[in-house]
C-alpha cells in the first residue's frame, strides 16, 4: 500500500495529514505526518499496517479449506491481539525512555477481508541513523544509552514484560538526547500472520538460551543490551568479528555466531577500558546466573562511571569518541557460504551489512544480511544455520519465560 492509499483516511485522527514516507519494513510503513494549530506545525510518526498484507495471504489460508467467514475470524484474531498490545503500550506511556504511543485506529475494509491499523507515535531519530550522520559516538553517550535503556527495562520489569528484541533498530534518540526503547510486541504479533511465520527474533543480539529454545528470564534483555553496548564500543563490530576496517565475510559472521552461542568468552571491546568493559562483559555473560540480576543493578554500576564533558577531558585526554565504521552490504546475487566438515564456513569474499537500517518504532529493518533457522533438536548449539536470502530472523515456538514474566 502506497502513501496515497493511506491518505484516504485524512485527516487522520481528525487533524493529521501525511507528508512523506520515511521508511517501510516487512510489517508496514512509517510516515511522517503533521497538523497545524494556530500557526504552529506539529509532527508525529504514523505506523500503518494492513492485515492481511496481501490477497495472497487470504488465498493461502483459504487453500487450507477455510471459507470466507473462517478467514475473517482467523485474521481478526491477529487484529484483536494488536489491540491488546496497544493497551500494553498505553501503560508504558509517559516514560521518557520508552517510545511514546499516542493513539491508534483500526479500520475494517468495506469489501473483502482486511483491516488497516494506524498508530500514532512520537517522531524520533533511529540510533543507527544518528550514528550514520555523526560517524562517531562518545563513550559518555554509550554509558548514557545503557542507563536510559536500563530505566526502560525497569519499567518493563514492573509490568512483568520481557522485551526479547533489544537491538539498535529498536533504539531511538529524542531531540533532547534521551535514548528510548521501542517495539513492545506489535511487530511480533504481525509476524505470526501467514507471510511472516519465519520472521521472529534476530540472531545478532539474541541470548544463547533463547536461541537454544531453553526457558529464559528477564536477563535475556540485559544480555541483548550488553551486546548493543559492546558493538558501539567495538567500532560497530559485534564479538568475534574482524575489527574495522577489515571487511566482514559470510564466514566471519557465521563463525562469530557459533562462538558466541557455543559459550566462548567474549574478548574485551576495543574501545572499552577498565570498568566500562567489565560492565559490558558481565551483561553479556554466557550463563544467566553470571549476568546482572536486574536492570537496576546494571544501571547503578553504569551511573557510577558516568562523567561529564569536563571530566572526560581528563579521563580520555585523546578524546572519548569511538568511530563507528560502516559495513557494506552483500550483493543480493552473491552465493551463500558453504559449511565445511569441521563446522566452519567458507565464503566467496562478499561482505555483509552489520547495522540494519530502520525507521520504524517497532523495529522493522531492511538489513542486507540474512540467515535461516533450524530446530535446536536437529543440531548442536554451536552449529549456526547457513545464510539464506530470506530474512535475518528466527521463529521460536513454544518457548516460555522461566520466571512467569510476559514475553512480548
Amino acid at each position: 500500500m502506497d502513501i496515497n492509499y493511506y491518505k484516504q483516511y485524512e485527516p487522520i485522527f481528525g487533524a493529521w495529514h501525511i507528508t512523506r514516507l520515511i521508511g517501510e519494513g516487512s510489517f508496514g510503513k512509517v510516515f511522517e505526518m503533521e497538523r497545524e494549530d494556530f500557526g504552529v506545525t506539529y509532527k508525529a510518526a504514523l505506523k500503518a499496517i494492513t492485515i492481511p498484507a496481501s490477497q495472497s495471504e487470504v488465498r493461502s489460508v483459504m487453500s487450507e479449506g477455510m471459507d470466507e467467514g473462517s478467514v475473517r475470524t482467523y485474521f481478526g484474531g491477529f487484529v484483536k491481539k494488536l489491540v491488546q498490545e496497544f493497551a500494553l503500550m498505553s501503560k508504558l506511556k509517559g516514560n521518557s525512555n520508552v517510545v511514546s504511543y499516542e493513539n491508534h485506529q483500526v479500520i475494517e475494509h468495506k469489501d473483502g477481508v482486511g483491516w488497516d491499523i494506524l498508530i500514532q507515535m512520537e517522531l524520533l531519530t533511529p540510533l543507527d541513523e544518528y550514528i550514520r550522520q555523526k560517524k562517531m559516538i562518545s563513550r559518555q553517550e554509550i554509558i548514557q544509552l545503557g542507563i536510559d535503556l536500563c530505566k526502560a527495562l525497569e519499567l518493563c520489569q514492573k509490568h512483568n514484560i520481557i522485551h526479547r528484541d533489544i537491538k539498535p533498530e529498536n533504539i531511538f534518540i529524542s531531540e533532547n538526547g534521551d535514548f528510548k526503547l521501542g517495539d513492545f510486541g506489535v511487530a511480533r504479533t504481525v509476524e505470526k500472520t501467514v507471510s511472516g511465520l519465519s520472521k521472529q527474533g534476530s540472531y545478532p543480539y539474541m541470548a544463547p538460551e533463547v536461541y537454544k529454545g531453553e526457558a529464559y528470564g528477564s536477563t535475556v534483555d540485559l544480555y541483548s543490551l550488553g551486546l548493543v553496548l559492546y558493538r558501539l564500543l567495538n567500532g560497530n563490530r559485534l564479538p568475534f568479528l574482524p575489527l574495522a576496517p577489515a571487511p566482514i565475510t559470510y564466514a566471519d559472521r557465521e563463525n562469530a555466531l557459533a562462538k558466541r552461542f557455543g559459550g566462548t568468552p567474549l574478548p574485551m571491546p576495543s574501545h572499552a577500558e577498565g570498568r566500562l568493559g567489565e560492565i559490558v562483559l558481565k551483561a553479556c555473560a554466557f550463563e544467566p546466573k553470571d549476568r546482572y540480576s536486574s536492570p537496576v543493578q546494571m544501571r547503578q554500576e553504569l551511573e557510577a562511571i558516568l562523567y561529564n564533558k569536563a571530566e572526560g577531558q581528563y579521563i580520555y585526554p585523546d578524546g572519548d569518541e569511538v568511530p563507528q565504521n560502516s559495513v557494506h552490504s552483500a550483493n543480493p546475487g552473491d552465493e551463500p557460504p558453504i559449511r565445511q566438515e569441521d563446522g566452519t564456513v567458507s565464503d566467496f569474499g562478499g561482505t555483509v551489512s552489520g547495522f540494519g537500517k530502520t525507521v520504524s518504532d517497532f523495529g522493522d529493518t531492511a538489513s542486507g544480511f540474512d540467515i535461516g533457522a533450524e530446530k535446536e533438536s536437529e543440531k548442536k548449539a554451536s552449529a549456526i544455520p547457513l545464510w539464506e536470502p530470506t530474512g535475518f530472523q528466527l521463529v521460536i515456538e513454544g518457548v516460555l519465560p522461566a520466571d512467569g514474566q510476559r514475553a512480548v
